[in-house]
């Protein structure tokens, strides 16, 4: 049971979480046509704001995965804003 669940557990990292969630809803906001309902606009900042939040926790750690994860996450948070924000004005 317990090898079990270390098996689980390896293949689910919570690491991982922003790669399957957070990116491609941003990825795919991004490319959508058309204007953004209040609903889309909301779950496109919360998806940044979730970015933000991991790349900190993240970056805190001492292992290099960690931190690699983490920066990467805080960069992608900072294009998908500077994305969202030019097509806003634009």
């Amino acid at each position: 049971m317990f090898k079990m669940k270390k098996e689980w557990g390896d293949w689910i990292n919570p690491l991982y979480l922003p790669l399957f969630t957070a990116i491609p809803i941003d990825l795919w906001l991004l490319i959508k046509k058309g204007s953004y309902a209040s609903v889309e606009l909301s779950m496109y900042i919360i998806a940044i704001l979730f970015l933000i939040f991991s790349g900190a926790v993240e970056t805190s750690q001492e292992e290099v995965k960690h931190r690699l994860f983490g920066y990467i996450y805080l960069v992608s948070a900072l294009i998908f804003g500077a994305c969202g924000l030019i097509i806003w004005l634009g």
